[in-house]
């Protein structure tokens, strides 16, 4: 309760929810969440509950979060079994190793 949360990208729907629901007091993030964002990327859960508003703030170091997700999936998993993992693609978007289109 009260507590102050700093990420880089916007909280999904249901995680806004809960910091709502466990009375979060400021949610403060870099960069918006176009696919799942809750706190106005895809829906505004501040709108949804008449009870609590959790104050949020974008923006913050906007720069350096997009870099930092960028960075993180630019990299491979090495855990990820051989037919999960994503396909490399050469800038005509041709399979590198097999020499088709993906």
């Amino acid at each position: 309760n009260g507590s102050l949360l700093y990420v880089t990208v916007e909280p999904c729907i249901m995680c806004t929810a809960a910091l709502i629901y466990h009375n979060t007091k400021a949610a403060f993030y870099g960069c918006t969440n176009d696919r799942f964002g809750g706190c106005g990327g895809v829906l505004n859960i501040n709108n949804e509950n008449p009870y609590y508003h959790l104050p949020t703030s974008e923006g913050h170091q906007k720069d350096r979060a997009i870099g930092l997700l960028r960075g993180f999936y630019e990299t491979e998993n090495t855990n990820c079994p051989e037919g999960k993992r994503r396909k490399k693609l050469d800038k005509k978007g041709v399979n590198e190793t097999e020499g088709d289109p993906a």
